[in-house]
């Protein structure tokens, strides 16, 4: 009977191991589809200048960077950069954005546009490391 290969008490701890990660890393995935966007944060060099909440009507508005500036529109929930004076305009190719974490870059503008959803507890805390 040498060969043959039995299951072994280790194989199963390996596989339990697997199984509740895996089975953890799908529950926090599904947590982060519960956000609810509600506001859009400006950052132009590194700070953060206007703070917009996301709304159904259109509306229009000018942040100044140092290439001059950018357009940036708002409607249906969702915001994009219509124009930019960036060589490449990679910031206004990125199109519309709707949902928490997602975020439209100008490198040579130093402007983020990032769409921030609500808190889930009230400390405003995700994790905390040690």
């Amino acid at each position: 009977m040498r060969g043959r290969r039995y299951f072994r008490v280790g194989d199963l701890v390996v596989y339990l191991f697997f199984i509740i990660f895996f089975y953890t890393l799908g529950t926090k995935v599904l947590e982060l589809g519960e956000e609810k966007p509600s506001k859009v944060e400006i950052y132009v060099d590194g700070t953060l200048k206007y703070i917009y909440p996301l709304q159904k009507e259109e509306r229009d508005i000018f942040v100044d960077t140092v290439l001059g500036g950018v357009n940036v529109k708002f409607k249906d929930n969702m915001v994009r950069a219509t124009s930019s004076n960036s060589p490449k305009k990679i910031n206004v190719k990125r199109g519309w954005i709707s949902s928490p974490g997602e975020v439209i870059i100008g490198i040579p503008d130093r402007l983020l546009i990032k769409i921030v959803g609500d808190k889930k507890d009230e400390d405003g805390l995700d994790y905390i490391i040690r």
